[in-house]
């Protein structure tokens, strides 16, 4: 769980002056996401079905980026978001 709220605090830095999730945002919020999971899903497939489902439910709660930093800490404690990670694994 450690490793999520380093990974969201990271990935979330980028964008503080933004609003809507641009395409060079999400590429760059996609790529932290794979460099991160790669680093405990243990495969490639695992990883990306891990950031697929996060960037999808993040997108959904929060239309832009600006709300997604003011509820960080609820970010880092869903349980939509962490089940990404339970599905990622089962694969």
């Amino acid at each position: 769980m450690g490793r999520i709220i380093i990974f969201v605090f990271i990935a979330f830095s980028f964008a503080a002056c933004k609003g809507s999730w641009d395409n060079e945002d999400k590429t760059a919020f996609y790529d932290d996401c794979i460099e991160q999971a790669n680093t405990w899903a243990g495969s490639a497939d695992k990883a990306k079905a891990y950031c697929d489902c996060v960037m999808d439910k993040m997108m959904k709660k929060f239309p832009n980026e600006t709300d997604a930093l003011e509820h960080i800490d609820s970010v880092i404690n869903d349980p939509d978001i962490y089940s990404c990670k339970v599905d990622a694994m089962k694969k």
